[in-house]
């Protein structure tokens, strides 16, 4: 099997994996799966021709797309809503004064 078979057998696999999934994957596995599309799309460049056969297969990635990317989008807003929620917390620490360090001495009455 060349290259480029390899890769789109790897690419649609992978795919159709996460396009199962209910929720989600780690955001690791989708970056592992687009840089899987990157090289395959530089192996298309790469070749004077592709045969009908072949761009069957390549066009068959896109079925998985609007899945793949609708997670991917879920996974943005879910970063996103971290990052705020991140920010408001800073920005409520500053508002208080609250600098990290407690500076204060407990007294003990001495019953």
């Amino acid at each position: 099997m060349d290259k480029m078979n390899q890769l789109v057998q790897e690419v649609l696999a992978e795919s159709d994996r996460l396009a199962r999934l209910a929720e989600p994957a780690d955001y690791e596995v989708y970056v592992r799966l687009t840089e899987r599309r990157q090289a395959l799309a530089e192996e298309v460049q790469a070749r004077s021709t592709v045969s009908e056969a072949e761009k069957a297969l390549l066009s068959s990635i896109g079925q998985y797309d609007e899945i793949l990317l609708s997670h991917m989008q879920m996974l943005k807003e879910e970063a996103a809503s971290g990052i705020q929620r991140i920010i408001g917390s800073r920005k409520l620490k500053e508002g208080y004064g609250y600098t990290g360090t407690h500076e204060s001495i407990m007294f003990d009455k001495g019953v």
